[in-house]
C-alpha cells in the first residue's frame, strides 16, 4: 500500500480519492464513473488500465461531440 501512496503523491494527490478526482477532471468524466471503474479494477490498476479506460471513454465522448 505504501508504494501506491507514493505513486498518488508523485501525481500531486494526497490520497486515492484525490487521484481519482484528478483523473475524472482530466478526462471530462463524472467522478462517480471513474470511482466505479476504479473499484472494479482494484487499486493496482489505478496507474494502468484505469487511465487507458478513462482516456478511451473521453475520446468516445469527444468524437460524439459531447465534450467541447
Amino acid at each position: 500500500m505504501t508504494d501506491l501512496l507514493l505513486q498518488y503523491r508523485a501525481c500531486g494527490a494526497e490520497c486515492r480519492d484525490d487521484y481519482l478526482r484528478g483523473v475524472a477532471n482530466e478526462n471530462g468524466l463524472p467522478l462517480a464513473c471513474v470511482r466505479k471503474i476504479a473499484d472494479r479494477l482494484g487499486e493496482r490498476e489505478d496507474f494502468g488500465a484505469l487511465i487507458l479506460i478513462c482516456e478511451e471513454r473521453h475520446g468516445r465522448s469527444v468524437n460524439r461531440g459531447m465534450v467541447r
